[in-house]
């Protein structure tokens, strides 16, 4: 806890309770509740400092000048006491003057406030992470005095902070904004322009149906709360909503199409993009973009992209039935240029055509002198983030991580691409660009998660060695992840597996279960919990939730690991036809995972297939030399948790030819 510019060593924490932390474990322990309550007024006393008459009054203001003066002292001996078993000497008297030492203690409220002022993102980021709850959470007295002051201060720093919250959610992207407007209201639910910030920023997002929904909640909230309806700068932004909602309708009506005109992979259109400023050479910029988009996404085996949409006038709806592919895409990929002086920025966002709903947005600045070095990065960015996004909408998740800055939103984006590739290279790659975007937003929890899964994930395929101080750190980056954004159902289930990796196959399941809570459709968080029932010898469920996790998954880049926790549980029940059936389909999937062909070659010997077994091996050891029965389990592969299925693995592994050491 050590601030390096004022060499105070104590840091006294107003917001969310009381707190006195000193670099050790755990915060300060003081008797009673009047100690820390003269230790929080000083904090906020000008100098620090404040008179005894003043605190007696303060404190005992139901008492005479005699009682509360004795009073004073006998709460000020305590408090010397407590303080000076821990080693802290904070208290001073200077006659009639009672103080802290303003050179000893730094305190949350003041560095939140001194932070407010900030112009950049980072420093008010930085700022407001000191607001953790209301100001002295809990403490209340009973002295009118002391409780009368601390509501008045907890109203007013809960205003500064609501005004901050929504200051950032203006400096940030729009998505990012979003979950800051949502965090204010959880804060201060009757904040009307509050209501209208998120549908600002929803509207921003192409999201008009949430913003609909949102202007609801707030005549509703209003209504009941207040018996007065919404104001009219409220009632004027639901209005142009709503307009732009039967804009988007024509749209949407032209783009929905029949189940049976749907294609077997997910379709996407990409529209011609506007030139907000008219200018002629920005029309040329714009459709060149449009060009390296389609022709990015069209060398993605997984999607198909039909012919580019022209723009069509909302006057002539008739001619929009007749643009080619509109009946067929299933997203809509649209955009706009706009120039000021040398800069340009491009908005870009992803529809689902059929509902009409915003799956993905982005706005991206750059200069006409690299115009064509700006496409390109224009262009990978967009299929990256058009992966990922609509692989989360398969998923039906919402990432509630704030992606944070472009720079490190991009390095993400990229190390989850390499991590999806799922090869011992791509992880490794993956990783590199994973510890630069924690490098560059160490407070990032996006940024976090991604760096924590590859790790786990690398050191679950053989790139990296399993080595206590790599599963430490990714389970310290996943918890890191948690903590920042405890209702994030992803990472939830990276934990889980670092976990897992670390045998702590009860705390995974814990995890697994909070995230499966969060959102019941999230195919991973069911395939994980398979894996780890399977480990802990519950094949029932283990079987249950591979299938339901398979079913959901529908074919995703990650079915393979979903298949491998069946594989699991079927050999630990010792259904060792049907487990070697699943296996073969895991080394079919993915040849490069090891821990698959382990199985593979297990429940071969298990059933007497002992050639293909001893081609399950000679697989496994082709890609990693160093395997053999004294490391393979625990080490590389996670330990059953009853010890007869974990001799019976190893037997099996042995039988079909694993070197001894």
């Amino acid at each position: 806890m050590q601030n390096e510019d004022s060499g105070a060593t104590n840091r006294i924490s107003l917001f969310g309770g009381f707190r006195i932390e000193n670099g050790t474990a755990d915060p300060l322990r003081l008797t009673g509740k009047r100690g820390p309550a003269i230790v929080a007024y000083l904090a906020r006393c000008h100098g620090m400092a404040a008179t005894r008459e003043r605190l007696a009054d303060l404190f005992w203001g139901d008492s005479d000048s005699e009682h509360s003066r004795n009073s004073l002292r006998q709460t000020l001996s305590v408090l010397r006491r407590d303080l000076s078993r821990a080693g802290v000497d904070l208290i001073q008297s200077r006659g009639e003057l009672i103080g802290l030492a303003p050179d000893a203690v730094r305190v949350d409220v003041e560095e939140f406030e001194a932070g407010l002022s900030a112009r950049s993102v980072q420093e008010l980021e930085k700022a407001l992470a000191n607001y953790t709850g209301p100001f002295l959470d809990g403490l209340y007295l009973g002295s009118n005095g002391f409780d009368d002051w601390v509501a008045s201060e907890r109203d007013r720093l809960l205003s500064r902070a609501l005004e901050a919250f929504e200051k950032l959610a203006h400096l940030v992207d729009a998505e990012a904004g979003v979950i800051l407007a949502d965090r204010v209201l959880a804060m201060e639910p009757t904040r009307e322009e509050s209501y209208r910030l998120k549908m600002e920023l929803l509207l921003a997002c192409g999201q008009r149906d949430r913003a609909l929904r949102t202007y609801e909640a707030c005549r509703s909230m209003l209504k009941k709360e207040f018996g007065v309806d919404v104001g009219p700068q409220t009632r004027a932004l639901w209005q142009s909503v709503l307009s732009a909602a039967d804009t988007a309708s024509n749209v949407q009506s032209a783009n929905t199409a029949p189940a049976s005109q749907r294609l077997g992979r997910p379709s996407i259109s990409v529209a011609d993009f506007i030139n907000l400023t008219g200018k002629q050479g920005d029309d040329f910029f714009a459709k060149g973009l449009v060009q390296d988009i389609t022709t990015a996404l069209s060398e993605v085996a997984d999607y198909v992209v039909l012919s580019a949409l022209p723009l069509v006038e909302k006057s002539d709806p008739a001619e929009e039935t007749k643009v080619p592919g509109m009946l067929r895409a299933r997203y809509v990929l649209s955009g706009s240029v706009q120039r000021s002086g040398n800069g340009l920025r491009v908005n870009i966002q992803l529809v689902d055509a059929a509902g009409g709903h915003n799956v993905w947005a982005q706005k991206f600045d750059g200069h006409s002198e690299n115009a064509l070095e700006f496409q390109d990065k224009i262009a990978q960015a967009v299929v990256l983030a058009v992966i990922l996004d609509l692989q989360l909408t398969n998923w039906k998740v919402r990432d509630k991580s704030p992606p944070g800055p472009p720079e490190v939103r991009r390095l993400v984006n990229e190390a989850l691409m390499k991590y999806f590739e799922m090869t011992r290279d791509s992880l490794l790659v993956g990783l590199e660009l994973a510890e630069k975007a924690v490098s560059i937003g160490p407070d990032n929890a996006r940024a976090k998660r991604t760096l924590s899964i590859i790790i786990s994930m690398g050191v679950a395929f053989g790139s990296l060695p399993r080595e206590p101080g790599q599963i430490e750190r990714a389970v310290e980056l996943a918890e890191a992840a948690v903590r920042a954004v405890p209702d994030d159902e992803i990472a939830r289930c990276i934990l889980s597996f670092a976990l897992e990796s670390s045998g702590r196959i009860d705390e995974a399941i814990a995890e697994c279960q909070h995230a499966i809570s969060l959102n019941p459709s999230y195919p991973t968080g069911h395939g994980d919990i398979s894996m780890l029932f399977a480990l802990r010898g519950q094949v029932g469920e283990a079987v249950r939730e591979a299938n339901e996790a398979i079913r959901l998954g529908t074919h995703d880049v990650i079915d393979f690991w979903r298949h491998h926790g069946l594989v699991v549980a079927l050999f630990a029940g010792g259904d060792n036809q049907r487990a070697l059936e699943a296996a073969r389909k895991v080394v079919r999937t993915k040849p490069g995972f090891v821990r698959g062909a382990l199985y593979w070659a297990a429940a071969a010997s298990a059933t007497g297939n002992n050639e293909e077994a001893s081609r399950a091996i000679h697989h496994c050891l082709s890609q990693l030399p160093h395997l053999n029965m004294g490391n393979v389990c625990p080490g590389f592969v996670p330990r059953y948790v009853k010890d007869h299925h974990h001799t019976r693995f190893l037997e099996m592994l042995s039988r079909a030819g694993l070197p001894a050491s």
